[in-house]
């Protein structure tokens, strides 16, 4: 039985966002990620989880960070070439990285006459049918993470670090490489029986046979006459009535690309439909649309999309994005998404990776109060550290994506210095990069520690002190104690720090010069020896020496304080 703990969505947003983990649920997708997989792991391996929607959600949430996570990836890469071929890659952000409009649906409307002299049709001699290609369809299929951008070998060694061994196996087959899903398929077999030592595992040896037997059936695949063809596909046909491969089997998302790639090849060049893989809603709607993208022409594949659209509406399939992107139609499955499940957090993380046209105006809305939402409950919970976290990685994102929107040439236009230049108003769509609005100050004297402070200073006795003080600049008085080790904390000598500061940067161009409140590239001293404190008693001491204490502990190490300082949690420090 689920606990209600675990069934509950704010404990579980809560849960996943406390800084406290190695990977919290953020604007890096690749925390997220890591932070999903951990958690259908934890499900899978649960025998008592009988909870169906939990576990479909979260590996609903993990397509869909793999596929934002691809997407940019793809961006990035485009940008750092800076080719003028776009047919490569075409997507700017999310609003139109969906496969709808890398496929440039609204401009076909799906007309069978609509001619399209890039698509070329080749005849596979391997799986006798046609194959589709063109720059748009790769560029959609480069989206869902099928080779083509990508190598074949490495998107399966992906699936395969994964378990995803029958996943392998599906791909290699629609990539017309029947003997790379054979090794797959085995390779699959001998990992289980690898973990099937135990006597009791029967099941799990009986599954690995299945793959073995599937294995050398797909070999089989590609008989010369029309009689060797009948014998293969009763065979074929008769491995799907095993009792593993079975609809019901609690292995269904495993399963479901072995039937589909079984099926697949019973009813490839016979003509019959493929909807049999099309419409299996156990499969991943990436490799569903891609399949569409090979092996569908523009008529059905234009109708298969707007099956996907609408259903994805109605079912509240946040993998829906896949198709539309973060155009309209994907905000209206977002608000599906959150009027069905209540998961305000994946919401205001992904709309926050976007800048909405101006003339959006419910879309705009929408996202605003999602963001706002989010921001709330963070506050509510006094997970001040994670709001400010938030609010600090969107403020970056949409300024990466507001130059990738805006070209790298406007950026760099330079003005004219015989005119003069009126001051550019406030963009609304980037936040503002707001100034620290706290500081540290001595004790004795209230002068502020900041560097930004002692910009311009000179003092003689700070150029001949060492580059770390263990006292106040301006008074030379100590700073307070480490809680934990009882020494003086440890501070930057600012005369040292600017200097070195205003002698240029260390390597990259002038574009990794650092302000004067960025720290983390000017000194050599590590952020674990820096001091970190208590917003509630003002309590602390270096970094390291806190994050050890409050691996064990809950409460303030100084005597007698019972703050519960460790609340909203410690970032593990990898510096």
């Amino acid at each position: 039985k689920v606990s209600a703990a675990k069934d509950d969505i704010s404990a579980l947003m809560m849960k996943r966002a406390k800084c406290s983990q190695a990977s919290s649920y953020s604007m890096n997708p690749e925390f997220n990620i890591k932070l999903l997989s951990k958690e259908i792991a934890e499900e899978d391996t649960d025998e008592e989880n009988g909870g169906f929607v939990t576990n479909y959600c979260n590996r609903a949430l993990l397509r869909l960070w793999s596929w934002i996570e691809r997407v940019e990836s793809l961006a990035v890469i485009q940008e750092v070439e800076d080719t003028e071929d776009d047919s490569i890659w075409m997507a700017k952000s999310l609003l139109d990285a969906g496969a709808w409009q890398l496929l440039e649906m609204d401009t076909r409307k799906g007309e069978s006459g609509h001619d399209n002299f890039d698509e070329v049709v080749n005849f596979s001699e391997t799986l006798g049918c046609n194959v589709y290609e063109c720059p748009t369809r790769r560029a959609a299929l480069a989206a869902c993470g099928w080779a083509g951008k990508f190598d074949l070998s490495i998107v399966m060694a992906e699936c395969e670090a994964l378990g995803e061994f029958e996943r392998s196996a599906a791909l290699a087959v629609w990539h017309e490489n029947v003997g790379a899903a054979v090794e797959a398929l085995q390779r699959g077999s001998q990992a289980l029986r690898l973990q099937a030592r135990a006597p009791s595992n029967g099941s799990t040896l009986q599954y690995a046979e299945t793959l073995e037997l599937i294995a050398m059936c797909i070999a089989g695949f590609g008989g010369k006459t029309a009689s060797q063809m009948a014998v293969w596909r009763s065979a074929c046909a008769s491995l799907l009535q095993r009792e593993d491969l079975s609809p019901l089997s609690p292995k269904q998302s495993r399963v479901a690309y072995v039937r589909s790639l079984c099926n697949f090849l019973l009813s490839v060049n016979t003509g019959e439909s493929l909807d049999q893989v099309l419409e299996d809603t156990h499969l991943s709607l990436c490799d569903r649309v891609a399949f569409a993208c090979r092996f569908l022409d523009e008529s059905k594949l234009y109708g298969f999309m707007q099956r996907c659209i609408e259903k994805s509406k109605r079912q509240a399939n946040i993998e829906g994005l896949v198709i539309t992107g973060l155009a309209k139609d994907g905000v209206k499955i977002l608000q599906s998404y959150v009027d069905r499940y209540t998961d305000v957090q994946t919401a205001a993380l992904v709309v926050s990776r976007v800048i909405f046209p101006s003339d959006w105006s419910s879309e705009r809305k929408a996202s605003a109060e999602w963001v706002e939402s989010y921001r709330s409950l963070l506050n509510y919970w006094q997970m001040w550290q994670s709001r400010a976290m938030y609010d600090v990685d969107r403020a970056e994102v949409l300024r990466r994506v507001k130059a990738r929107i805006s070209g790298i040439s406007q950026q760099r236009r330079l003005p004219n210095p015989r005119v003069r230049q009126s001051p550019r108003p406030p963009d609304p769509d980037v936040l503002p990069s707001i100034p620290a609005q706290l500081e540290v100050r001595c004790n004795y004297c209230s002068s502020p520690l900041s560097l930004k402070r002692h910009e311009g200073m000179t003092n003689q006795w700070l150029s001949k002190m060492q580059p770390l003080l263990n006292c106040c600049p301006q008074c030379r008085k100590p700073l307070p104690r480490c809680s934990i080790c009882l020494l003086s904390l440890g501070g930057l000598n600012p005369y040292m720090e600017l200097t070195r500061a205003r002698q240029g940067p260390r390597t990259g161009g002038s574009k990794n010069i650092p302000s004067s409140d960025d720290l983390s590239s000017l000194s050599s001293m590590s952020f674990a020896e820096w001091y970190t404190w208590c917003m509630r008693c003002r309590h602390g001491g270096h970094a390291h020496h806190i994050l050890g204490w409050f691996a064990n502990q809950k409460c303030c190490p100084v005597s007698g304080c019972n703050c519960e300082c460790e609340f909203d949690g410690v970032q593990k420090l990898n510096r």
